[in-house]
């Protein structure tokens, strides 16, 4: 099973996401440039909305305050996703191809968006199309949570395809994706694309670490420990 973050890992939205909270924290109140100083990298979109509730607003949010922002935010997101900066890391299309080509690896998402959030953010790649299933912040605010739903439902489509799940895999570009992985036991694979080094990465404890999507296929071709089916 390999388990995908989406930004910084798959895509670069071209900072839709942090207009898309800036336009909805102004709307509402009236504040400029809310995530400004916010360090987003990794977080689950309910808790970025949160820390900026609490260093803008110098308030701790009700859930339903952050649940109207995120609500706000993903209106705002189907628009300023379509943008000229918007990018598919390369060779990431190329992979997906190949490792559902190969019919050994069941993939699937763990991201930090809500559900919604996700495949608005995945639509102009069009690579939503590779994933049976994820796990998203709409099922936990937290990553560790995320992994685990996400690998509840792969397990349930594993069983309904006749296949076993051998080794799982987590594949982000941040060392809180390396750091969730290695919490619950999940094997994790960085990658070095973004904001976040090489050295980050294994620093944060990554088992492995690639700069491009080329190195990831050859370590995959190479790598025997996956069911067959």
């Amino acid at each position: 099973m390999l388990l995908f973050d989406i930004d910084g890992t798959l895509i670069y939205s071209g900072g839709a996401g942090t207009r898309s909270i800036d336009k909805s924290f102004k709307e509402v109140y009236g504040i400029e440039n809310a995530m400004k100083d916010i360090l987003p990298d990794g977080k689950t979109d309910p808790l970025i909305i949160k820390e900026v509730f609490i260093k803008k607003l110098n308030k701790n949010p009700e859930k339903q305050e952050i649940i109207n922002i995120l609500n706000l935010y993903l209106k705002n997101l189907e628009k300023e996703i379509y943008n000229p900066k918007y990018k598919v890391f390369e060779g990431a299309k190329e992979f997906l191809e190949w490792a559902e080509k190969t019919e050994r690896f069941l993939l699937g998402l763990q991201t930090g968006n809500l559900e919604k959030g996700a495949k608005i953010k995945l639509k102009p790649s069009c690579l939503l199309r590779y994933f049976k299933f994820g796990g998203y912040a709409s099922d936990s605010w937290e990553r560790s949570g995320i992994l685990k739903k996400a690998y509840e439902r792969g397990l349930l489509i594993a069983k309904e395809e006749n296949s076993r799940i051998n080794e799982v895999f987590v594949i982000g570009d941040t060392p809180l994706d390396i750091i969730a992985a290695r919490n619950i036991g999940f094997k994790s694979v960085g990658m070095a694309l973004y904001n976040f080094s090489e050295e980050d990465l294994k620093r944060a404890g990554a088992e492995y670490v690639f700069k491009d999507y080329s190195k990831l296929k050859e370590f995959f071709s190479q790598y025997t420990s996956f069911s067959e089916g």
